[in-house]
């Protein structure tokens, strides 16, 4: 009976103190807490200004329609090259041709070159995706045989081809870049330049020389509206096509000529 009054007198006089160790040993431990999860908040960070790619500058351009079938047209394309000699002199020779594609996906052209003299020479040719053959004839040249020649393409094989041999190659700098695009005789277009470098020595050549490719793409009807090429061992090459319909052909214009021989080239 005694002992028990005593052990609860000593439990009330040793409470306080335990009660102050226990909550200064929490108190203590709380900022390990707050440091450990303080990196946690710093983990991810916005990415930096700099690396946002600025917009494309706006084009007062139709809406560009890619269909899945290519629609059928007529059209002209006019090809002017330039070439300056080096006395200065400039020589001039312009290459006109109509062209036509059907809902198939034939397509004829039809070229007439003219020389400095104005000597005329008429050159055709039709290609047929679906049957994969193609045929050209010439005309207005002497003593030039009623001929067509028809070439079978060769169908895709399954089997691998053989490796090439290598050949030492020579690479030049070459860079590429996108043009705004714009609109061409009413079609949306797209452009890309290309710009080739070879260095002093590459061909023989005393110091670099640059050539560029320009060429303006129309996606709505699957074919090149511009395209220019300045080379100085050529000269400037400019072809336009123009004057375009966007109407069926007549389908005869997609067989051969009457009074001519066909000959196939490989059967």
């Amino acid at each position: 009976m005694r002992i028990g009054p005593c052990t609860v007198l000593l439990a009330l006089t040793f409470a306080p103190a335990l009660l102050s160790q226990t909550v200064s040993a929490q108190t203590a431990k709380a900022p390990a807490v707050r440091r450990s999860s303080a990196p946690v908040a710093t983990v991810t960070s916005a990415a930096p200004a700099s690396t946002q790619t600025p917009a494309a500058p706006a084009c007062n351009c139709p809406t560009p329609v890619v269909p899945r079938h290519l629609p059928p047209y007529i059209a002209k394309q006019t090809t002017t090259r330039v070439q300056t000699l080096a006395n200065g002199t400039n020589i001039t020779t312009v290459s006109t041709s109509e062209t036509w594609r059907d809902a198939d996906g034939r397509t004829r052209s039809d070229s007439i070159r003219t020389l400095a003299d104005g000597t005329q020479y008429h050159s055709f040719s039709i290609y047929d995706p679906v049957e994969r053959v193609r045929m050209s004839w010439t005309v207005d040249m002497p003593n030039a045989p009623k001929v067509v020649n028809l070439y079978h393409m060769p169908q895709a094989s399954s089997q691998p081809m053989p490796a090439a041999p290598q050949t030492a190659q020579r690479y030049y700098p070459y860079r590429t870049e996108s043009l705004p695009p714009q609109t061409i005789d009413g079609l949306y277009a797209t452009g890309t330049l290309n710009t080739n470098t070879i260095p002093a020595g590459y061909v023989g050549n005393d110091r670099d020389m640059t050539t560029t490719s320009e060429n303006w793409f129309a996606p709505s009807l699957g074919i090149t509206l511009r395209s220019i090429s300045d080379d100085p061992r050529n000269g400037k090459t400019t072809t336009e096509t123009t004057d375009i319909q966007q109407t069926a052909p007549d389908p005869v214009l997609f067989k051969a000529p009457e009074g001519y021989q066909i000959k196939e080239t490989n059967q």
